[in-house]
């Protein structure tokens, strides 16, 4: 891979595709991630598309990176014309890709490899984890000032 990475950026390539299955008598399309590649040269058939990490979102890539099989999210638009879902954003977090689950787009998903699971814990080892503190506990009702 010739193109320059840094620290807090991936390039990938994403190639979709379809399958028709019928649900309760319907047909429709199922979509599914067929390849995740570094970028090389722009493919046909490929959307590129850049996998940042940032510095608020270490708690949910740490907790992507320690599951049974660690996840990356790709939210896709779809074009209801042309039947046809294109790429639009990647994600190594589970709390982003929820944000976008609003009905207007399509998630998918598709296993991290382990290269990008090695590159998001390096990440993390220079950055470090992000502790979320709890709620400050308030003095008042039902709570003693004394101890």
């Amino acid at each position: 891979m010739n193109q320059a990475r840094t620290s807090e950026c991936w390039p990938l390539q994403v190639a979709l595709s379809a399958e028709t299955v019928e649900v309760a008598g319907w047909e429709s399309k199922r979509w599914k991630i067929s390849e995740l590649l570094p970028v090389q040269d722009q493919t046909a058939g490929y959307t590129p598309l850049q996998l940042e990490l940032h510095r608020d979102e270490r708690s949910a890539y740490r907790f992507n990176l320690d599951s049974v099989r660690p996840h990356l999210f790709v939210l896709c638009s779809e074009d209801e014309a042309e039947e046809q879902l294109t790429p639009v954003h990647i994600t190594a977090s589970q709390d982003d890709a929820a944000s976008f689950m609003d009905g207007e787009h399509q998630l998918l998903e598709t296993p991290m490899p382990e290269a990008i699971q090695c590159w998001i814990d390096t990440y993390l080892g220079i950055h470090g984890e992000l502790i979320e503190s709890g709620k400050k506990k308030k003095k008042g009702k039902g709570r003693s000032s004394e101890r």
